[in-house]
């Protein structure tokens, strides 16, 4: 009898114990776990058809030596014979396409991410400037998106504010253009308005004047990197997406997905304005098209879905191709953890480094359309490791690799299977 009083008390301050833990561990941000998110299934026979049966990164890409950190994103501009690389040590660098010489070329607010150069001006690049996990940054320094004047080095804010928005919505939810409601940068207070919390990634209208960004998540600490742990275990639907019309003033797109990040525009026909974007909606291994204007406008359609990797970064190759850097790949477990929501509220109260992250990494190409897998290929992560986004030039791809102590830019040959 003295034995079961002994076991029932231990037992009860272990569950004490546990309840306390529970609560000190719970997330300084709540995590709302999206329970009714779709099952992740294997990637579909079509994706698995293109894979390619060898590491080609591994085997065919090339590093030029040189101090240039981990980087988010690669502008090539191969007519002036040089791409723009944003890197993780909080400058742009300018990189020669011929030698491969690296420069740092002027110290960015935070990080830099995100990039293109303006189509209407080619010594103009827009960037998204954001928090890194684990970096002190200086005081006074905003997230959101910045212009750079190459010659002159001179930098200056575009967007540093957004319209404020009620919690995100349950669904997915795209707002047409027709009709839509713009904030001006003369009309925000802090009545209407909010800070941008976390700018990710942007592409820029054909006639320069339109800045599509994605803002993954909003809360007062989001970063890039390990700050976003917590909502690919989620899949918490604390995404939105924002047009900064130079024009007219700033607008919700999209919002109630879940960490949207690479944006593209499809560019319209004969001339016409944009009417859709492509979105790589990342934490649910998706890629999607938002309809803006037209029949269709106020939806989106999933081209893709149960992707192997983390959907980050998108470019378009010469042909029109699409290509994706899967930053992470999709491993068992992951799969395993996303279809039992109910592990969910332990894994987040979990320091990250009790928990199994892939190394493997990878890149895909797509059909113009984004409908077709056109070729697949995993890479073990020793040589280009986090692979963000793949910019497509005339001859040879260039991976961004996220990962702050990798030196070098990396170029790749296309795979013979894309010639």
């Amino acid at each position: 009898m003295r034995i079961k009083k002994i076991l029932l008390s231990v037992l009860a301050l272990l569950v004490l114990a546990f309840g306390a833990w529970w609560v000190r561990a719970a997330p300084s941000i709540p995590v709302q776990v999206a329970g009714d998110q779709y099952p992740l299934t294997p990637p579909s026979a079509a994706v698995q058809k293109v894979r390619s049966t060898q590491d080609d990164v591994a085997l065919t890409t090339k590093t030029t030596p040189g101090e240039l950190p981990g980087y988010d994103d690669v502008v090539l501009q191969e007519p002036q014979g040089r791409a723009w690389v944003t890197a993780m040590d909080g400058y742009l660098w300018r990189v020669d396409l011929a030698s491969g010489q690296q420069e740092r070329w002027v110290k960015t607010p935070l990080i830099p991410s995100g990039a293109r150069a303006d189509p209407s001006n080619p010594d103009v690049l827009y960037f998204c400037a954001s928090r890194l996990y684990g970096v002190v940054h200086p005081a006074g320094e905003q997230p959101g998106i910045y212009k750079l004047h190459m010659p002159s080095r001179k930098i200056d804010p575009v967007a540093l504010q957004v319209p404020a928005t009620t919690e995100p919505p349950a669904h997915e939810r795209v707002a047409a253009e027709q009709g839509a409601a713009y904030l001006t940068p003369a009309a925000m207070t802090a009545a209407n308005s909010r800070p941008i919390a976390f700018c990710n990634d942007l592409d820029i209208s054909a006639d320069g004047r339109r800045i599509y960004f994605s803002e993954p998540y909003a809360s007062a600490d989001a970063s890039m990197g390990g700050g976003a742990f917590n909502e690919a275990i989620a899949r918490s639907r604390n995404s939105r997406l924002w047009l900064i019309d130079l024009d007219r003033g700033a607008r919700l797109v999209a919002q109630g997905f879940a960490f949207m990040d690479g944006v593209l525009i499809e560019p319209g026909q004969n001339g016409a304005k944009e009417g859709t974007l492509l979105v790589t909606e990342t934490t649910n291994f998706r890629l999607l098209r938002l309809h803006l204007a037209g029949a269709q406008a106020g939806s989106h359609e999933v081209l893709q879905d149960s992707l192997p990797g983390l959907p980050d970064g998108l470019d378009r190759d010469p042909q029109g191709r699409l290509w994706i850097g899967l930053i992470k790949e999709r491993s068992a477990v992951s799969t395993w953890v996303h279809n039992n929501n109910w592990i969910k509220p332990l894994l987040v109260r979990l320091p990250h480094a009790m928990l199994p992250v892939p190394t493997r990494t990878g890149l895909m190409a797509l059909s113009p359309d984004g409908r077709t897998p056109l070729f697949l290929s995993m890479h073990d992560g020793h040589t280009v490791p986090d692979i963000s986004v793949v910019s497509a030039g005339s001859k040879a791809l260039y991976p961004a690799r996220f990962k702050v102590d990798s030196r070098g830019f990396v170029t790749m040959p296309y795979p013979e299977a894309m010639r």
